[in-house]
C-alpha cells in the first residue's frame, strides 16, 4: 500500500528535478530519496524516472501519476496552514450574538476591525433577544455575544468593555430638542413610547420613573428600541433610548438628547468559561474596545 510519505518524496522530485534538490527541500539524506523512490517503483511495478546525469527524467507514467498527487498534497498543505491560523486566531469563523441595540453601532465596527485585522475570517452577526444569548452560548452556536444588560450565569464569564447612558430621541422641531440636556421630569408629561415591562429596556425605564416616582405619560409600547424610531415617525411621541441605538440613528429630523441623573448601563462581551480560543477571545475583546472608542463611549465604570 502506497504512503503519504512516498507520494511527498516523489511530488518533490517531481518538482526539483533531482534527488539532491528533494532532499534539501524534504531537509532529509539523499539515500532516503533514493531507497524511497525505488521502493515506490517496487509497489507500483513501474519504471518512473530515467537518469541524464544528475537529472531525473520522469516516465510518462511518473507524469500521470503527479497530475493526480500535485493537487492532493497541495491542498493537504493549505490545510494544514490554515488549522495553524486557526489555532493561531488568524483565520477564523467569528460568530458574534448581540442584542439589539449593539447591532447598530458597536458590533458593526467591532466586526469591520476584525475583517481589517484577519482579511481570511468568516465573520457571521446574530441579532438575538436577552434570553436567546444564554442558549446561543451554551449550545456553541456562537463564540461571544455582546449586551448592555447582564447575564447572570454561573457558567457564562461577562467582562465590561464600555459605559453607556440612556438620551431621549425628540424630533428637531420638539421644544426638548433646543436643549442639551434634559431630566425625566421634562419628559413627565410628553407623549412617551415606552418599552414592553418584561424587555429589559422597559424594566430599566420602568425603575427610572418609579425612582423619581413620575408616571410616564404612555401612549404605546414597543419590545426594541429600534422600533421607537418609526413609532416616531408616525407620530406616537418621543422616547427613552440606550446610548448605542441612539448614536446609530441616521434618520433626518431626529435629534438624541442626553438625559441627567438616570443610570448607566454596561456594555458586557460574554463568552462559555469552558468554549473558545483565548486568542479569538483577546481578539474580539481588542476589536470591541477599538469599536467603543471610535464612538466614544465612556470605560467601564
Amino acid at each position: 500500500m502506497l504512503s503519504f510519505r512516498q507520494l511527498e518524496v516523489f511530488r518533490s522530485v517531481m518538482i526539483s528535478g533531482s534527488i539532491s534538490a528533494a532532499s534539501q527541500h524534504l531537509n532529509i539524506a539523499q539515500p532516503t530519496v533514493t531507497n524511497t523512490i525505488r521502493r515506490l517503483e517496487d509497489v507500483l511495478k513501474v519504471r518512473l524516472f530515467n537518469r541524464s546525469g544528475a537529472r531525473l527524467i520522469p516516465t510518462r507514467t511518473a507524469q500521470q501519476i503527479f497530475e493526480v498527487v500535485q493537487p492532493s498534497i497541495s491542498a493537504l498543505e493549505q490545510l494544514s496552514v490554515t488549522v495553524q491560523e486557526i489555532a493561531a486566531g488568524q483565520h477564523v469563523m467569528f460568530r458574534l450574538g448581540v442584542s439589539p441595540s449593539v447591532s447598530q453601532a458597536l458590533a458593526p465596527k467591532a466586526l469591520a476591525h476584525l475583517a481589517r485585522l484577519n482579511p481570511g475570517a468568516r465573520l457571521r452577526m446574530d441579532t438575538l433577544s436577552l434570553k436567546q444569548i444564554k442558549d446561543y452560548l451554551w449550545l456553541a452556536e456562537g463564540d461571544f455575544a455582546v449586551t448592555i444588560f447582564p447575564i447572570n450565569d454561573p457558567i457564562i464569564v461577562s467582562r465590561q468593555i464600555a459605559s453607556i447612558s440612556m438620551v431621549c430621541l425628540v424630533p428637531e422641531d420638539h421644544p426638548l430638542a433646543q436643549r442639551d440636556s434634559v431630566t425625566l421630569q421634562d419628559i413627565a408629561e410628553e407623549r412617551l413610547i415606552f418599552f414592553h415591562p418584561n424587555t429589559p429596556h422597559g424594566k430599566k425605564l420602568k425603575e427610572m420613573f418609579r425612582a423619581q416616582n413620575i408616571k410616564p405619560h404612555i401612549t404605546i409600547e414597543t419590545r426594541f428600541a429600534e422600533s421607537a424610531i418609526s413609532l416616531m415617525y408616525e407620530n406616537f411621541g418621543i422616547a427613552i433610548v440606550d446610548e448605542l441605538t441612539g448614536r446609530a440613528v441616521r434618520h433626518d429630523g431626529i435629534r438624541a438628547v442626553s438625559i441627567e441623573g438616570v443610570p448607566s448601563l454596561p456594555v458586557l462581551l460574554h463568552h462559555h468559561k469552558d468554549h473558545g480560543s483565548k486568542t479569538v477571545l483577546d481578539m474580539a475583546l481588542k476589536c470591541l474596545l477599538l469599536a467603543s472608542e471610535e464612538l466614544g463611549l465612556d470605560a467601564p465604570k
